[in-house]
């Protein structure tokens, strides 16, 4: 079911609904096609009919440029009449005929009026511009755009009293056959599912679009929820029934479907589209090749249902450009005004100007693998505004840590992506401090170690990150070149006041001591806090204490007064 025939099919059900009549057609000659829509008894006799007499009617539209009506059809003079006609062309851009659409009354019906002619040029008008969107490429199917019109315009026909669904199918595991076979055998595993839902949906009224990647929608027209889970389980059926052909072999294919209601007036398309991608990532956690459906009481939707909002904010704002890097300080105990150097901190800006912090968004973006996205975006950022600060006269270079996620590391490509970012922009690596975390930095052991090795060569240095809380092992830090070791916050809030807490962080700071690494303590919140660890030999702090943290393009302006590391 390609984009133009699921758009066809839509319009002559909704064509014989607004203009009560009982059948209609479309048929181009360019094109080589007839399309029916009749649910009668007669239908096949009536699609006969309409077949043999569509050349008639495209001469005469041809010689009227325009809608026709005719409410006395006979086969030949004095013969009985066949029935009533409103025939409307439809055309191009470019102005030629694309085709006719046919929409037939039968005898003992109303004759047509200039109120349904009005209806009918209307009519063709808009399936003109809904021909006119463009298809996916991989597939054929219809795109997003041309849904999002396609469901509006069914959805205000059928009314608030309508009881539509909305299905949301995402295809299994096709990261793998991407990266066992490539993306070429990922875009015929992504045809092959397409092919099938279309198949098992021929008999349906229903709209079918990829959305992106492995995704695709369903709208289900004045269907309710209980019959679009049974419809959902089919389509389902049908995809695991097929599989991709891969040289000799056959590799197995599945699906998930989640679905959710849809009523004009109640909820947008996109209101219910998400709830159903709720559903679906909710039927892949419970083991995938299922169906669920979208239960507000559901926790794990609601959890779900509010990570996709937080991520589609999240990724507006970096398409648009809404966020700003800050830089927290860290600095010696001892002398607090020295700073050693500053810790770079993403901050979202949400729509209305306000400024959102990571606790807000981070577990988000990670849930949806965002992070690899984000670090890019901070490492592009803060080498900008130092290449930019260093053209100034006078100016000390400063010295900064970003933060890398687990996703990060273990992407083959960012090594190689670092390297030319700190090609392009200048700044030398003796002013950058990668900041990882043991969990993250352990998982990725041997991508850890390559990055450590190729970017220390170039005067990087990398800081293990709340050092306490992951897999801490001894082999682990003898194995990673960490020059600084961070002592995760949890340890130092409560340090005045829980004696394993203070032994703890003494322990740690006299094994990083051996081992040749700085310390430095998170959440330093108070001066009591300071002077607690100084007398634990911990050399550097980070928290308010400290320093708040501030805009990065306002630590390296001129006048800030904090250009260089001690």
């Amino acid at each position: 079911m390609d984009s133009a025939t699921s758009t066809i099919r839509q319009f002559l059900i909704e064509a014989q609904r607004r203009i009560s009549c009982h059948a209609a057609a479309f048929t181009s000659p360019s094109r080589d096609e007839f399309h029916f829509q009749c649910h009668s008894d007669d239908a096949r006799a009536v699609e006969e009919m309409l077949r043999g007499i569509a050349d008639t009617f495209l001469f005469q539209t041809r010689e009227s440029n325009g809608p026709v009506i005719r409410n006395r059809v006979r086969y030949e003079n004095g013969g009985p009449m066949i029935g009533r006609f409103l025939v409307a062309p439809v055309f191009e851009s470019s102005g030629e005929l694309a085709g006719i659409v046919m929409m037939y009354r039968l005898t003992a019906q109303d004759a047509f009026e200039q109120n349904d002619l009005k209806k009918g040029s209307q009519l063709s008008l808009q399936l003109a511009q809904l021909l006119s969107l463009p298809a996916d490429p991989v597939t054929g199917l219809m795109a997003r755009a041309g849904i999002e019109k396609l469901v509006d315009w069914r959805l205000k026909s059928l009314g608030e009293r309508a009881n539509s669904s909305v299905l949301y199918g995402d295809i299994d595991q096709l990261h793998v056959v991407n990266d066992l076979f490539g993306f070429e055998a990922g875009d015929r595993a992504i045809a092959v599912v397409a092919n099938a839902l279309a198949g098992a949906l021929a008999s349906e009224d229903a709209v079918l679009s990829r959305l992106s990647g492995d995704r695709f929608t369903i709208f289900l027209p004045d269907c309710p929820l209980h019959q679009a889970q049974k419809i959902a389980a089919r389509l389902r059926d049908a995809v695991q029934a097929r599989s991709l052909p891969v040289d000799d072999d056959k590799y197995p294919l599945s699906i998930c479907f989640g679905a959710a209601t849809l009523r004009d007036g109640e909820r947008s398309f996109d209101h219910s589209l998400a709830g159903a991608e709720v559903a679906c990532k909710a039927a892949k956690d419970r083991g995938r090749n299922r169906v669920e459906i979208y239960e507000v009481s559901d926790t794990s939707m609601i959890r779900r249902r509010d990570d996709i909002s937080i991520v589609g904010r999240l990724r507006s704002a970096l398409d648009q450009g809404r966020y700003q890097i800050f830089g927290q300080p860290i600095a010696s105990l001892l002398t607090p005004d020295s700073v050693h150097r500053y810790e770079m901190l993403l901050r979202i800006i949400d729509e209305k100007g306000r400024m959102v912090l990571p606790s807000h968004f981070m577990s988000s973006a990670t849930r949806y693998q965002l992070l690899p996205q984000i670090d890019r975006l901070v490492v592009i950022d803060v080498l900008k505004h130092l290449r930019e600060a260093g053209t100034r006269p006078g100016f000390k270079p400063l010295h900064v840590s970003i933060n890398l996620s687990g996703p990060t590391i273990s992407d083959n490509a960012f090594l190689d992506w670092m390297q030319m970012q700190l090609d392009e922009s200048g700044v030398s690596g003796e002013w950058l401090t990668f900041e990882l975390t043991e969990t993250a930095a352990v998982s990725n052991m041997e991508q850890a170690q390559l990055l450590m090795s190729k970017l220390g060569a170039r005067g990087c240095r990398f800081a293990i990150d709340d050092f306490g809380t992951g897999l801490s092992s001894l082999t682990h830090l003898k194995n990673l070149q960490f020059s600084s070791l961070k002592i995760d916050g949890s340890f130092i809030r409560d340090l005045l006041h829980n004696e394993r807490s203070q032994s703890l962080v003494g322990a740690i700071a006299q094994l990083a001591g051996a081992m040749g690494m700085e310390t430095i303590a998170e959440y330093v919140e108070t001066p009591e806090i300071c002077m607690r660890l100084i007398e634990l030999e911990v050399q550097y702090g980070q928290g308010y204490a400290i320093g708040k943290p501030r805009p990065l393009n306002g630590i390296l302006a001129p006048a800030a007064g904090l250009l260089h590391a001690s």
